[in-house]
């Protein structure tokens, strides 16, 4: 691929197949134990997250533009007065 050159929808589709066959090794690869319960959970919210990217393209859903607020009204509560406790204190 040249510089300015788009990727298609299906050599975006085999990267993320790459990407996930590396996730499901790295998984299998790293023992079950106390020390790597962290790993293991970033590895399986990584590979949830690409099987989302990846439904995402295959059926070209498009972004809804309100997504972002929500997602920033609930993790910083942005559209709450900026304390994230408005609907606490009634300001819904």
């Amino acid at each position: 691929m040249t510089k300015g050159e788009n990727m298609t929808k299906i050599e975006i589709l085999n990267y993320l197949e790459l990407i996930e066959s590396e996730l499901t090794d790295a998984y299998n690869t790293a023992p079950d134990t106390s020390e790597n319960s962290d790993t293991l959970y970033y590895i399986d919210t990584a590979q949830d997250l690409l099987n989302e990217l990846r439904h995402n393209i295959e059926n070209n859903v498009e972004k809804d533009p309100r997504g972002e607020y929500e997602f920033n009204e609930a993790m910083n509560g942005m559209l709450l007065g900026g304390d994230g406790e408005g609907r606490l204190k009634g300001n819904n």
